[in-house]
């Protein structure tokens, strides 16, 4: 497990600290060798120039020429008996003795066989060697104080990334029914790309719950009715007295209760899909409207002459099983619920059936079956508009 812990604001802060302690070491160490290389380079530059002084004055009056003698530096021979042991048998060049505390430059001196041997007591020479524990100790001070400093904006920019995943988790959490746009759904980032993928998610997720509800709610309401008539016509049929007339009269109601049936079950499938997900296809509607006129004539005889054409056939692009529904629907709640008098108009661009409902003003229908139908209009990508008058109820579905 590569961070032990569920919080992300925590593994943020998990990068970042060690991110910042690794930053601030490596900067003192630089620090720390950047003095030293320093105070080397000056160290040979200073013995390269006694050195050089030394031999102009060697040039001048040869031995006779006074060696360099200060507290902090000493010249010699290579051949000169007090020469200190560190030093003798050095090559030329310049060399580091005693830990870096002691430098000595070895040069050839023109005309000499003996070679020029220069030390120099770093110690003696820098007065900030007395306080090196005291510069280092200030160095790993601000050191300290740069990680102190770190941390604390760690914390800051740890804070500042998680805040939007906070609160887009929260937002999810109270998220409301319905289309929904969390915070950051404007963001070209990552959070941009997660702010809209969980609004569409939530939003869909929505909209496949009402569907279900819908579902179930419409289920429960339109099979009752085809159920009613299948038991009503069965009654009939086990009287002692049904003659011709009525058995075939109670089969014909029962077929037609059970194409109703299979009609609203896949009605109800195709509304509980993706309106994307529906396969469309060539659907002639004057057909259809006639084929329902047909029927509800045979089973209400008051809907004869409710057939009304306007135009050429109208042929669309559509989902058979919402289409037919659509047209059943309307042209059912209009027979059923009218009050006798029945007129459809259909061109190419709507469909309009129109009844009178003198005698019904306190009809209960117009209910779960326009709320039925407007969903599969939705679905179907058309628009549909009623309208209720003191003595008529008009439907107008548009097609386009």
């Amino acid at each position: 497990m590569l961070f032990p812990t569920d919080s992300f604001f925590t593994r943020i802060l998990y990068t970042l600290l060690p991110f910042m302690a690794l930053i601030t070491g490596f900067y003192s160490l630089l620090i720390w060798l950047a003095v030293a290389v320093t105070e080397d380079y000056i160290v040979e530059s200073y013995l390269n120039l006694e050195a050089e002084a030394f031999q102009g004055k060697h040039a001048q009056v040869g031995r006779a020429a006074p060696m360099p003698n200060a507290i902090y530096l000493k010249g010699y021979w290579s051949t000169d008996p007090t020469l200190p042991l560190v030093a003798l048998n050095l090559p030329p060049g310049h060399h580091e003795l005693a830990k870096g505390d002691v430098h000595v430059l070895v040069s050839a001196v023109g005309g000499e066989s003996a070679l020029l041997v220069l030390l120099l007591d770093e110690s003696k020479l820098s007065q900030t060697e007395g306080y090196r524990t005291q510069i280092f100790g200030l160095l790993c001070a601000v050191a300290g104080l740069i990680l102190i400093l770190g941390a604390i904006l760690a914390i800051a920019i740890a804070r500042a990334i998680a805040q939007p995943v906070s609160q887009l988790a929260a937002e999810v959490a109270d998220a409301v029914p319905g289309p929904v746009r969390f915070s950051g759904f404007d963001r070209q980032d990552e959070i941009g790309t997660l702010s809209r993928t969980l609004s569409s998610l939530v939003t869909q997720q929505h909209s496949t719950l009402q569907r279900e509800k819908a579902f179930t709610r419409h289920v429960s309401h339109e099979l009752r009715t085809p159920l009613s008539i299948l038991n009503n016509c069965l009654a009939i049929l086990r009287l002692p007295g049904c003659n011709a007339e009525k058995s075939a009269r109670s089969l014909l109601r029962m077929e037609a209760a059970l194409a109703g049936m299979k009609m609203t079950i896949e009605l109800f499938l195709s509304l509980a899909r993706e309106p994307r997900q529906l396969p469309h296809e060539a659907i002639d509607l004057a057909a259809v409207v006639a084929e329902q006129i047909e029927k509800y004539q045979l089973l209400y005889p008051h809907a004869a002459g409710a057939r009304v054409f306007a135009g050429a056939p109208t042929i669309t692009l559509a989902n058979e099983a919402i289409a037919r529904s659509v047209v059943q629907n309307l042209l059912g709640n209009a027979v059923q619920h009218g009050a006798g008098k029945i007129r459809v108009v259909l061109t190419e661009q709507h469909l309009v059936i129109l009844n009178n409902r003198v005698d019904q003003l306190a009809s209960p229908g117009f209910g779960f079956g326009l709320e039925i139908v407007s969903r599969a209009c939705t679905h179907a990508g058309w628009r549909l508009e009623t309208r209720r008058t003191l003595h008529t109820f008009r439907a107008h579905v548009r097609f386009t």
